[in-house]
């Protein structure tokens, strides 16, 4: 398990608590990222005030290439496939748009890491990310005493000290809190899925405004059209992407230690090094 025990000779209980959702996948190169680089990060991480919990789907091969056609008509196909499939996936998931699925605490047997895992009980589709991510809010908000939750994914580390000063800015819980790396598309701007930070007063009102959450978008997109809905604006927050060992060695520590998210994409799909990139930058950020 993780260890997140506070440590009586920093100043952690001066601070917000926070949960950290990791979008998980029981396959590599994700899962060797995740056991390689991004756990041993969590243990090595100054601050010690936050819990993670990796969550994911029902996965098996009948879901593996399903999504693998879903995707490709999404992205690859072109400008009418897309318009199809999307169209399609509006039709076949709106009776489900005020659904919350069920979930349940896993064990290594079946998350495949070492971490608190919930298993979230619908298919693993990058079309059902909006339901598994409810599910993990609804825990956040119902199983924990987190102030704050961050949602991010295997090829992600986290700079609290940074994310800590941020939310410093909000005094009270009276304040909705949407934030992290800003993108733009379909209606509105939005928090990208590698990095979210929201309180518990902005989870509560997308768990109560669930159907303003489109089905037929990316997760992250969705949410950004449900708080536009809500009148609430995204906030940025610093974000990297680091690609090789060269962008990490000249990167100025300077920038690294104001930067809250890190996010990995080395090479191609089996022959990422996202791992020993972690590693690496967590010994800058130590120094």
């Amino acid at each position: 398990m993780i260890e997140t025990t506070q440590n009586p000779l920093d100043i952690d209980a001066l601070h917000p608590k926070f949960l950290v959702g990791i979008m998980h996948v029981t396959k590599n190169p994700w899962l060797s990222i995740t056991r390689d680089g991004q756990l041993p990060a969590w243990k090595q991480s100054v601050y010690k005030n936050f819990s993670v919990v990796y969550f994911f789907g029902a996965a098996n091969s009948i879901t593996s290439r399903l999504d693998s056609v879903i995707e490709n008509m999404r992205w690859v196909r072109g400008r009418y496939a897309s318009y199809g499939i999307s169209y399609l996936l509006m039709v076949v998931l709106r009776p489900w748009l005020h659904s919350i699925p069920k979930y349940e605490l896993v064990d290594a047997s079946k998350s495949k890491v070492e971490a608190i895992s919930l298993r979230v009980k619908v298919p693993e589709l990058t079309a059902t990310m909006r339901w598994r991510k409810l599910a993990f809010l609804e825990y956040f908000v119902e199983q924990t005493d987190a102030e704050y939750v961050i949602i991010s994914t295997s090829s992600s580390l986290l700079n609290f000290e940074p994310i800590i000063k941020f939310v410093g800015r909000f005094s009270n819980s009276y304040e909705p809190v949407y934030a992290g790396r800003i993108l733009s598309g379909y209606d509105c701007e939005f928090t990208s899925g590698s990095f979210t930070v929201m309180n518990r007063l902005s989870a509560r009102m997308l768990l109560k405004n669930r159907s303003f959450i489109p089905v037929h978008v990316m997760d992250d997109i969705g949410f950004g059209t449900a708080f536009k809905r809500m009148g609430v604006k995204p906030v940025n927050l610093a974000s990297i992407d680091l690609d090789s060992a060269t962008k990490v060695k000249e990167t100025p520590e300077a920038i690294l230690k104001i930067t809250g998210h890190f996010r990995f994409k080395s090479g191609s799909h089996n022959t990422r090094t996202d791992a020993s990139l972690m590693r690496e930058l967590m010994l800058k950020l130590r120094n």
